[in-house]
């Protein structure tokens, strides 16, 4: 059985990012899901952390009937992380331009102990929005298709961000897809932490590489999914 890929979204996102993604996995035969991630809402007040994330990333990679490979995108790297360590159904888990925390370490911890000067904090202190999405997030991608991104983009809650990774896997294999040109997560970073992946690919996008080479993109994720399948 071909494993399913779930798909994690980033901060601020929805599953709708994942649209174009998923249809070229269709395309070729791959099973997908994309999970909303409760610590993006529309609401600040409903935003919630990153043990939340986990619990509902749990829940859906459970309510799969077989392997499943994990696809995350920024921010979805972390719970998709400690979903890894901890779900025996995870044959694989590939970073999008996604965060290889360590565990015991929050997001928080990892930006230096505060958020990029251009995000916007909500008015009741629970949430934060990055102020500068178009240049930061979504740079190289279709300037409508930004807007829409832009426009869906919803509040994450501060929690995801101070609440600590809970734990690594250590013999889940891991592709790391580099995003050379990223202005949000520096490529020197995320090269670093595709020195320690199974598996790396590098793709000359911004911070969005599912959104603007969704080729590439579709590329990777069928690989780590054929690898899962033969264990190589």
């Amino acid at each position: 059985m071909n494993p399913t890929v779930v798909l994690v979204h980033g901060a601020m996102h929805t599953p709708w990012i994942f649209d174009p993604l998923r249809e070229r996995l269709t395309a070729r035969g791959i099973a997908s899901y994309a999970v909303q991630l409760p610590s993006s809402a529309p609401d600040s007040a409903a935003a919630r952390g990153l043990t939340d994330d986990v619990a509902v990333l749990r829940a859906a990679v459970e309510s799969v009937d077989g392997p499943v490979v994990l696809a995350a995108h920024s921010y979805g790297g972390v719970p998709a992380t400690w979903v890894a360590a901890e779900a025996a159904q995870v044959a694989g888990l590939v970073h999008i331009a996604a965060f290889a925390l360590q565990a015991g370490t929050s997001m928080l911890e990892w930006m230096g102990g505060d958020f990029p000067p251009t995000w916007i904090r909500s008015a009741d202190g629970l949430a934060v929005k990055a102020g500068d999405a178009e240049q930061s997030i979504f740079s190289g991608v279709d300037p409508t298709l930004t807007a829409e991104a832009v426009e869906r983009l919803n509040w994450q809650g501060m929690r995801a961000f101070t609440e600590k990774l809970g734990a690594a896997p250590a013999d889940v294999p891991l592709t790391y897809i580099v995003a050379t040109e990223d202005p949000a997560l520096p490529p020197a970073v995320q090269e670093q932490w595709a020195e320690r992946a199974a598996h790396s690919v590098r793709i000359p996008s911004g911070h969005s590489p599912h959104l603007s080479h969704t080729a590439e993109v579709t590329d990777a994720v069928a690989q780590a999914v054929a690898r899962a399948v033969t264990g190589g």
